[in-house]
């Protein structure tokens, strides 16, 4: 999630390793956009496995007992991870980290990190390390990822579940316990698992360019309420009895400014967010999408579904 001195630039994304087409959302195609020119490629030195080293210091601030090594990087590409890199102009300026696993008798890999530099996010560099993820996974004969997310960082949410098409049924409580990270603020690190199955219809959607449906927030039926208080969002405790085919459950559009603001208040969404997950999950719902409004105070929240989307 970060490293290096990002160029001044941002002429055309390209997204490639060596002589083939890399990473982008239609195969072998060169994406335009708002990005610094920037290149999806497999870690190849120990070079880029510092820099990853270092991206961990600056986007996570953990200390060096938490942070993969990398000796450990290197040991676990060798065994069948992968870990790709996004370069510019010579810098390594985010990169994305998988390592092979077995759960449940299905091989698959599971990828543990993705950091961006913070002065090359909102470029599309994660969205693009992630499909570059894909289709290294798929040439590999996978057709599974999965990984773990902090269910109340909802641009996290948004790119796992709208932009990449994830879908999650399992929620981890506390699952890191407490860490040296100054973005976990000493709080629960609660998860929630995804899977993103890398052939199903719905992420090839995604993958040729569709968007996801975004069904109209205000008609869905609401697990919970938001009000403001002191200027940052409050939540109502959740109704766990609601019974639709699609409920939305409501978080905070910047978690960091509610935990600022007050660390009770975050400790109250977290509770409402992991019991709604945990209830709702045992019922047969699934994660399946995120939507949001608009508007001077923006609102966000999960969209769990009983069926397929």
């Amino acid at each position: 999630m970060n490293r290096g001195r990002p160029a001044r630039s941002r002429p055309t994304l390209i997204l490639y390793q060596s002589e083939r087409a890399y990473g982008a959302p239609v195969g072998g195609r060169v994406l335009d956009c708002r990005a610094m020119a920037t290149v999806v490629r497999a870690a190849s030195g120990r070079d880029d496995y510092d820099a990853c080293v270092r991206l961990q210091r600056d986007v996570w601030g953990l200390s060096d007992l938490e942070i993969t090594s990398a000796i450990q990087l290197v040991a676990t590409v060798h065994a069948g991870g992968l870990l790709l890199v996004a370069e510019s102009a010579g810098t390594v300026v985010g990169f994305c980290y998988a390592f092979a696993a077995l759960r449940g008798g299905e091989a698959h890999l599971h990828s543990d990190m993705l950091a961006v530099h913070p002065a090359a996010r909102g470029l599309g560099v994660g969205l693009r390390l992630k499909w570059a993820q894909r289709e290294e996974a798929l040439r590999r004969g996978l057709r599974l990822v999965t990984w773990t997310f902090d269910p109340t960082r909802a641009g996290n949410a948004r790119l796992n579940l709208h932009h990449l098409g994830a879908t999650s049924r399992e929620f981890l409580p506390d699952f890191y316990g407490t860490t040296s990270s100054a973005l976990h603020h000493g709080l629960a690190t609660d998860r929630l698992f995804v899977r993103w199955e890398l052939d199903s219809p719905r992420v090839a959607r995604r993958a040729a360019g569709e968007p996801g449906a975004t069904p109209d927030f205000d008609a869905l039926p609401a697990i919970n309420d938001a009000t403001w208080r002191g200027g940052v969002p409050a939540t109502s405790p959740p109704r766990l009895e609601l019974d639709a085919p699609e409920l939305l459950l409501e978080i905070p559009g910047d978690w960091d400014a509610v935990v600022r603001a007050d660390a009770g208040l975050a400790r109250e969404w977290q509770d409402a967010v992991r019991r709604a997950f945990e209830a709702l999950f045992a019922r047969g719902y699934a994660a399946l999408g995120f939507v949001s409004t608009g508007g001077e105070r923006p609102r966000c929240g999960y969209l769990l579904s009983l069926r397929a989307r």
